[in-house]
């Protein structure tokens, strides 16, 4: 299974032994069952642990968090790891999915957790910005727990992936303030004048 080929070059479990899995999406099961969240690639990919509490999975998918701007756009789905930029991965019946959190854009990827492991591990400097986090934590230290490298513009308002540009933010308030930027420019024509309160 390809997913193992992925946890065999993770991080231990973040989380506890799952002793039981009835609340993880189907399509999510084997792949938490055999490690219940991990880090993978120096940090850039992050699976998120199930069981509760800070960090979790549920405590990431509270439908009065960070969620709350993209309405019914994310319906059905559990965001269950992400980039070093921050950008999600999702899980949904109909398979997994990347979700671009300052658009909105969900591109679906897989209809398995063995052919979304097989992705990730063909193309894991483009899908986890693998290479960029190497450099950048080779020159900077490890990325701390629960921080993910973003610019102080958004990416789509010209934000650039570069070492220089690049500052590391807790997960959580950087999911919220690309719920804003999200909130601010889903109805406005292009070239429109946007204000954002810099992170």
């Amino acid at each position: 299974m390809t997913q193992r080929k992925l946890i065999e070059i993770s991080s231990p479990a973040i989380g506890p032994e799952m002793a039981y899995v009835s609340e993880i999406p189907g399509l999510l099961r084997s792949l938490i069952g055999s490690r219940n969240g991990f880090y993978a690639f120096e940090s850039a990919l992050f699976v998120r642990p199930w069981g509760g509490g800070v960090g979790s999975a549920e405590w990431w998918n509270a439908p009065d968090g960070w969620r709350v701007p993209y309405g019914e756009l994310v319906d059905g789905f559990t965001f269950f790891a992400e980039d070093v930029f921050g950008f999600q991965f999702a899980v949904a019946e109909t398979g997994f999915y990347s979700f671009d959190p300052e658009t909105a854009e969900l591109q679906s990827m897989a209809a398995t957790a063995d052919e979304w492991a097989n992705q990730i591990l063909e193309d894991h400097e483009e899908l986890t910005g693998s290479g960029l986090a190497h450099v950048w934590q080779s020159m900077n230290g490890p990325l701390r727990s629960g921080y993910r490298l973003a610019a102080a513009t958004p990416f789509c308002l010209g934000g650039e992936f570069t070492l220089d540009a690049l500052k590391p933010k807790e997960g959580l308030e950087l999911a919220h303030f690309r719920a804003d930027v999200y909130a601010q420019i889903r109805d406005l024509p292009d070239g429109a004048q946007v204000r954002i309160n810099l992170i």
